[in-house]
């Protein structure tokens, strides 16, 4: 049987007929895996809540929409979430304690969307 096979935050996953070709790679972190981080919002990749960072082998990760990528495409993909940036457990990475420090929020709902559009 085919798999879809990619790593979110270093651990890898493996989808296949299983799920439903309209799973989104949003839908999939935060009810498959748990990662409630990402956050949804508008659900057409207007606001940038939804954003993860990903890469494929050597290339330069960049920034998706996860609210428009079903997860069925992410074949090959290291996918970076909020949560592997840091938190107050292991502490925070400088985009998030810039962003905290310099007032770069409102209500902090799609934060962690801004921090991982400017991670690299």
């Amino acid at each position: 049987m085919n798999r879809v096979q990619f790593k979110v935050n270093g651990v890898p996953y493996s989808v296949g007929c299983e799920v439903s070709s309209d799973v989104t790679l949003l839908d999939y972190v935060r009810d498959e895996i748990g990662l409630k981080g990402t956050k949804y919002m508008c659900r057409e990749a207007g606001c940038g809540a939804c954003v993860l960072s990903v890469r494929r082998g050597d290339t330069p990760s960049y920034s998706v929409n996860s609210c428009m990528m079903p997860v069925v495409s992410c074949h090959g993909l290291e996918i970076t979430t909020i949560e592997e940036l840091g938190d107050r457990k292991k502490g925070y990475h400088a985009l998030q304690t810039t962003l905290a420090e310099d007032h770069g929020s409102q209500c902090g709902y799609c934060s962690p969307g801004l921090v991982m559009s400017m991670y690299r």
